[in-house]
């Protein structure tokens, strides 16, 4: 198959690249030796929209190679080489140190169900004798992973199999596999459970085969890491640029991108930087991880625009250089009037080569003087403190430079920070979880609160041997060489680590020795001579429990507390551990701002819907960017608006819609019927990042914004101005004032999303539309008059439409049953008891939150309900029995009359092709709705089952049953050939060789009716 078919491709792609290509520009060390390969707009794009189809549809296949193994790369030869395909779920472990290629519709010598491991083939064993299991193409190993993520994230049944043919020509019974892929060990690799990895043995994996360089998107990553790693490996091999598809292995969808669109001047400088914004390295991960979220070249545009200046602000910035390098008492009023002309004084940029701000610049400054001067008073700290807090009020942070000089103090460097300047920051910063002790040295204890705070909060973790080894080290001849220490400044420093438990034990005291005693009789510090120093420290240590600070120290870090929550509410910061870094990452709340680009198929299409799904629900808005970073949301980012919930709400808007049509109460033209479902679907775009106050107005924003230019504009504020009053009282003031087109609007809107009240719970008397019961009231539906005053509770006396909406209210409410998380449906035959199922809520909910098709997903839960109906009608049975004779196993023929499963058993369940949604919500509580042709097709579908039964699953057809007549036989009866192919490939002496294979393929059929289940089977 080639997925290049009708697509008109640059020639360079199918040709084997230039050996003597060198490699293109990159961040750092790079040497630029050729520009970027720049393919026209058009051709890149084509290119683009080839490699992520083959990503998506797994029609890629990928190869990690070390570096080492380049020249056996090179030279062909050895056993076939071994490839991953590209599948959701794709085990993205083991990828250090290593480059990984990827090919297009790789030609298989061998396709297996995991990996056999290489050894056994190098050692020259029988492909087909390997205990994995061997499949017989490319498309077997597509359909299994099918199979799979059934299996793991969608199914309802208990998990069953549906049945082998073995080599005899038998099926074996259905088998309840009930942990297969529940393991909890790999979740972070497979969005199911633990999945073993498929691989294949390609005949056409050589260089000249190469079109990308593969990595995943799941574990964040430096963008100019990777830029490297590729680029490595294009110099290796000697290729030309490769574009870098980027997967996700959670979600199956890919991205493509060039160099010329991720890299900048000073990527890699500022990627790393990124850790300025918490200096204790926390948050590093953290903006990682939600950069991560974004598009990879809108995470590398948002790097760019968040720490480049505009050229026409480069004088400016220059004056301000000038002010923080060389403070003096008016340095804060010029500073602040150029705030005012519009300079953002808090960002970061890049000055003399390396990252910096301008808190970095006055704080070098400052602590250049202060070192100058022997004694502290001589240092005026009073005169730039006002600069100081314009700077901290305005947000303005410390990039590596900056905290570069708290983590000197205490070393051989001998620096020394103001201590008022040391309690500005841990006012504008703490805790600062970086500090040691050591750092802490020159710091008075008795007159800093910011000194306090951080050694009581040090002490605090410490152990006993950490306490004994900061006793040694703060007695040390390295302590008493700071320039500034003296017995005032040590004393405390001793006392109160004396008061968290540390011991003046012999084991101190020879290392004291020991570590002074090559100074002799020299005066060590305040004229003391070693001996003397040792006599005052046994003094300090015997007279401990006199000293003020050892009886007091809990009230001291209290005083210290308390005056620096009274420095940081001057400057007015908030409580947020991440309010100062704030306005330096607006780049980031920028970056998640910017609209979704939708496709050019705008409307109620997958396409559009996962778009919409995966900018507004499946990330956080602008507004929780920031709160992310302390609570990052692994598994779903709208906990109580999630993906399902809005797909079942668009569900019930076009069910609905249809039904005031056939029970002609109102109708709508096809521009509104494709309008309405995404208004239905953005109307919560902008819950739980939000006020709840506010959420239908900015979501109304979101609409119009994203769809202007895609439908008429007067449509759009109409709709948008429904979606702003579904809060309003029905039929209140505001909705008088509606036109009565916008009315119709806001009905469908509030219909939709109320019908949703049913995921927490089905009373029995549902869905009373006569009885108003205590939960669900049908009030809230906003109903249409005159039809919703003519509901009642006696069967015979029901209006046409009421019995139709209370059929599909119920088939509504069946759907939330196998589609949310832990539904109470009260209602006196609970669906899921009546099918025998038993979905897994969460784990549901989670897939709709991650699917590349969540329409699609939705439909086919739809779709089975009926299916399930169907095969009851049929007689056919959910299936739980071990021994299979309630469902009629026969192995003989292949044929059971139960429902084992979803993925193979319930697909063969044939649904009408002109069954409407309306009728599909009907079907199981009054198929008498239903339209005569829909009724015979069903009819139709009944006896069929009723001859036919379901069909076993043949399983994976080993080359061993392939080669059965028996089995030959079964597979014949099925529309299914053996044949046997001649297939290439390089043996271990490195000659060519050809090695037969049998393949099972599908036989033409003049029925055209197969069922989903049956094909490629």
């Amino acid at each position: 198959m080639n997925i290049f078919r009708g697509i008109q491709l640059p020639s360079w792609f199918c040709h084997q690249p230039n050996p003597n290509t060198q490699s293109v520009t990159a961040s750092g060390q790079w040497t630029a030796t050729e520009p970027t390969k720049q393919l026209p707009g058009p051709s890149r794009e084509i290119e683009r929209q080839a490699l992520r189809q083959a990503a998506e549809s797994g029609r890629l296949a990928i190869r990690k190679i070390k570096p080492a193994e380049v020249t056996s790369y090179l030279n062909g030869n050895g056993t076939p080489k071994s490839f991953n395909l590209v599948l959701r779920g794709l085990q993205h472990g083991n990828l250090t140190g290593r480059w990984t290629v990827g090919i297009v519709d790789p030609d298989c010598l061998y396709v297996y169900k995991q990996n056999p491991g290489t050894w056994p083939l190098k050692q020259g064993a029988e492909a087909d004798k390997l205990k994995v299991k061997l499949l017989s193409d490319l498309q077997s190993l597509a359909e299994k992973d099918r199979e799979i993520q059934e299996q793991a994230g969608w199914e309802v049944y208990k998990r069953l199999t549906s049945g082998h043919l073995g080599a005899d020509g038998k099926f074996s019974l259905p088998k309840l596999k009930p942990f297969k892929y529940d393991s909890h060990k790999s979740a972070s690799a497979y969005f199911g459970g633990s999945v073993p990895p498929p691989q294949l043995v390609v005949t056409n994996g050589g260089k000249a085969d190469i079109k990308c360089f593969f990595v995943v998107s799941d574990v964040p990553g430096n963008i100019s890491d990777i830029l490297q790693k590729k680029r490595e490996c294009e110099q290796a091999l000697s290729l030309p640029p490769l574009p870098l598809v980027v997967f996700c292995c959670e979600t199956g969808s890919a991205e493509v991108c060039y160099d010329d669109e991720l890299d900048s001047e000073h990527l890699a400088l500022i990627e790393r930087s990124l850790d300025c914004f918490d200096p204790s390295g926390e948050s590093l991960s953290k903006i990682m991880k939600v950069m991560n979220l974004l598009p990879m070249h809108l995470q590398a545009e948002a790097l760019r625009s968040g720490f480049s200046i505009p050229p026409d602000d480069q004088h400016k910035w220059q004056q301000a250089i000038e002010l923080v390098s060389n403070p003096c008492p008016h340095s804060a009023q010029k500073l602040l009037a150029l705030k005012e002309r519009g300079l953002p004084i808090h960002r970061c940029f890049f000055h003399d080569g390396k990252m910096t701000s301008l808190l970095d610049l006055f704080l070098t400054s400052v602590v250049v003087k202060y070192n100058v001067h022997d004694r502290a008073s001589e240092f005026r700290v009073d005169e730039v403190a006002p600069l100081l807090r314009l700077l901290l009020k305005s947000g303005a942070i410390m990039t590596a430079w900056g905290w570069h000089l708290f983590k000197q103090m205490g070393d051989c460097d001998q620096l020394y920070v103001p201590p008022d300047m040391f309690n500005y920051m841990v006012a504008a910063f703490g805790p600062l979880k970086f500090l040691t002790l050591r750092n802490l040295w020159n710091i008075p204890l008795t007159s800093c609160p910011g000194g306090i705070v951080e050694f009581d909060r040090i002490c605090q973790k410490f152990n006993d041997q950490q306490r004994q080894n900061c006793l040694k080290e703060g007695l040390s001849f390295l302590r008493l060489y700071q320039k500034k220490t003296t017995l005032d400044t040590l004393e405390p420093f001793l006392i109160v680590l004396f008061h968290f438990g540390a011991v003046l034990d012999e084991d101190v005291l020879d290392s004291i020795g020991s570590d002074l005693k090559l100074y002799g009789g020299e005066t060590l510090i305040c004229n003391l001579s070693v001996a003397g120093y040792i006599e005052w420290i046994k003094t300090l240590w015997h007279e401990r429990n006199t000293h003020p600070l050892f009886r007091n120290w809990p009230a001291h870090v209290e005083k210290a507390n308390q005056q620096l929550k009274e420095l940081k509410q001057s400057l007015d910061l908030p409580v947020d551990r991440f309010a100062s870094v704030k306005p330096a990452l607006q780049f980031m709340v920028d970056a998640f701002s910017k609209p979704p680009v939708l496709p050019d198929n705008v409307g109620d299409n997958e396409d559009t819907i996962l778009k919409v799904l995966k900018h507004y629900y499946r990330r956080p808005g602008p507004e929780r960017v920031m709160a992310s970073l302390d609570k990052f949301l692994t598994k779903t980012w709208k906990k109580t608006h999630s993906c399902n919930h809005a797909l079942r709400a668009r569900n019930n808007g076009l069910w609905y819609m249809e039904l005031l049509e056939r029970c002609q109460v109102h109708s709508f033209n096809p521009v509104e019927k494709s309008l309405l479902p995404l208004a239905i679907i953005y109307q919560n775009a902008a819950a739980e990042d939000v006020d709840k106050s506010a959420v239908k107005t900015r979501s109304a924003v979101y609409f119009k914004q994203d769809l202007a230019g895609h439908f008429p504009e007067k449509l759009l504020d109409e709709v948008a101005l429904a979606m702003v009053n579904m809060k309003n009282d029905i039929d209140g003031a505001a909705d008088q004032k509606l036109s009565e087109t916008v009315r119709w609007y806001l009905r469908i809107l509030r219909f939709a999303v109320c019908m949703e009240f049913t995921r927490n719970i089905v009373e029995p008397e549902f869905p009373g539309l006569a009885t108003q019961p205590l939960f669900f009231n049908a009030s809230y539906l906003d109903l249409p008059d005159p039809w919703a005053r003519d509901f009642t509770i006696e069967p015979d006396h029901k209006t046409e439409f009421q019995r139709h909406l209370e059929a599909a209210m119920h088939g509504a409410a069946d759907l939330v049953q196998v589609t949310t998380t832990d539904p109470e449906d009260q209602r006196k035959n609970p669906y899921t008891e009546v099918y025998g199922l038993v979905p897994d809520g969460k784990k549901i909910t989670l897939q709709f939150d991650r699917t590349a098709e969540p329409v699609q997903g939705m439909e086919r839960f739809i779709d089975d309900n009926v299916r399930r109906k169907i095969a009851k009608q049929a007689g056919i049975i959910t299936c739980s029995d071990p021994s299979h004779q309630t469902c009629k196993a026969d192995q003989n023929k292949g044929i059971t009359y139960g429902i084992h499963n979803s993925w193979y058993d319930l697909r063969q369940v044939r649904v009408p092709a002109a069954m409407t949604l309306l009728e599909k919500m009907q079907f199981e509580h009054d198929p008498s709705l239903l339209s005569p042709a829909t009724l015979q097709a069903i009819e139709e579908e009944v006896q069929r089952l009723k001859s036919e039964g379901i069909r076993m699953n043949t399983g994976t057809l080993t080359q061993e049953t392939l080669d059965s007549e028996k089995a030959q036989e079964v597979l014949e009866d099925r529309g299914i050939a053996v044949v046997s192919e001649q297939r290439r490939y390089f043996g271990a002496d490195g000659f060519p060789k050809e090695r037969k294979m049998l393949v099972p393929k599908k036989m033409e059929k003049p029925d055209a009716q197969t069922s989903p289940a049956e094909d490629g089977r």
